[in-house]
């Protein structure tokens, strides 16, 4: 998943979990279970948005906290 996705399909403030994507329908369960998710930094965000529960790559951490949002 690339930030480019999260900057399209969500609103600054909101939750980014791997069930708020699959509600979007950005991601899709796997054999029935929700997949691990790792966020990577291809693309701008300017949104600050809270991510929870998934993995990301440092490039991805950086623009995200540079754009007011929060890794939890």
């Amino acid at each position: 998943m690339n930030l480019v996705e999260l900057e399209k399909n969500f609103s600054a403030g909101e939750l980014v979990t791997p069930e708020s994507l699959l509600e979007k329908r950005l991601i899709r369960r796997i054999k029935g279970k929700v997949p691990e998710v790792k966020i990577l930094g291809k693309g701008e965000i300017k949104k600050a948005l809270i991510v929870k529960g998934c993995q990301l790559s440092k490039s991805a951490k950086e623009k995200i906290e540079k754009a007011g949002g929060k890794v939890e």
